[in-house]
């Protein structure tokens, strides 16, 4: 008999020694951090319709539960999820509600990122000085609260790229620094990326090469299809630049599909002029057809045609 009541207290104290168990969430609210959760899986999958509608459901039961910052979240992430499938008209109406919605609380839930986001809307819509606004005050307000602003500078650092400005290789070194204080990895893959063509752009190619291959490496552990697409894209340049043409030719094949998967038919295209032109000048690759027919029938290589 003592043999079993000592057995017993053991038992007791070896369940004591790991804690009390956390506490449990009331229904609403774990259903919002569920449905948040279940629309951020369909969202990375390309699935943004069905993303949509969780990130909906979130939006709903966190109201039941008055959860501010799970309302402000599920309502920005409905707008990026609109934006990313390109219905602009609802992606502006729905990240509208969403900074009415923060800007309407003390601490202002979130604002950097629908800031941000309102920079991804404006640049789509082809307002490229309101797209830079944004992502500016997007920063600015990411440092005032102590959050990283590495996305936002690598918004800004893109823009500057593709427009050929002067300032982008220090916004870019400022990027990187910021991804490197602290950023989740996709922040960190984009920065490491900018840095690649900031180092391409000063000559020094062994360092562009390096920062390219950690950037991809990076996008392969969160498997961020874009990201993958620009980074198999730089470096498939970068060997078309050194004349290793037949690298060249597989770095790019690879990065027109991601880019066909990601359904961006302008970079996809921009990716398929320069598999063409290496095919008619090197021999690789030796067949455009795969090329063409992802081109002609777009709807069998998308994400979207794995979607429910």
């Amino acid at each position: 008999m003592k043999r079993c009541i000592i057995l017993i207290a053991a038992a007791l104290l070896t369940t004591a020694c790991g804690g009390p168990l956390p506490p449990v969430d009331p229904p609403n609210l774990s259903g919002a951090k569920d449905a948040l959760s279940r629309g951020n899986y369909w969202y990375e999958r390309g699935c943004f319709l069905e993303a949509e509608k969780f990130f909906q459901e979130g939006l709903g039961a966190a109201r039941l539960s008055d959860d501010v910052l799970l309302m402000v979240r599920a309502q920005n992430s409905m707008g990026t999820a609109a934006l990313a499938r390109g219905d602009l008209g609802l992606a502006a109406g729905l990240l509208e509600q969403a900074l009415d919605m923060s800007t309407a609380t003390s601490d202002e839930p979130e604002l950097d990122k629908i800031m941000g986001n309102l920079g991804s809307l404006a640049f789509k819509a082809g307002q490229a000085a309101d797209a830079e606004e944004f992502w500016l005050n997007a920063v600015q307000l990411a440092e005032g609260k102590g959050a990283s602003p590495a996305i936002h500078l690598c918004n800004l650092a893109r823009l500057y790229l593709n427009q050929g400005r002067p300032e982008f290789p220090a916004l870019s070194a400022r990027a990187l620094a910021a991804a490197q204080a602290g950023a989740d990895l996709t922040a960190k893959a984009d920065a490491y990326n900018l840095a690649g063509h900031a180092a391409l752009n000063a000559g020094d190619e062994a360092q562009a090469d390096t920062y390219f291959q950690q950037a991809l490496e990076m996008d392969r552990k969160t498997e961020n299809t874009i990201g993958l697409a620009q980074d198999t894209e730089s470096l498939g340049r970068l060997r078309q630049r050194q004349n290793q043409l037949q690298e060249a030719a597989g770095f790019l094949d690879r990065s027109f599909f991601l880019w066909a998967a990601a359904g961006d038919h302008v970079s996809r295209d921009r990716v398929y002029a320069l598999l063409k032109e290496l095919s008619r000048s090197a021999g690789f690759p030796k067949k455009m057809t795969p090329y063409d027919q992802a081109r002609k029938h777009p709807s069998d290589f998308s994400l979207s045609s794995q979607c429910p």
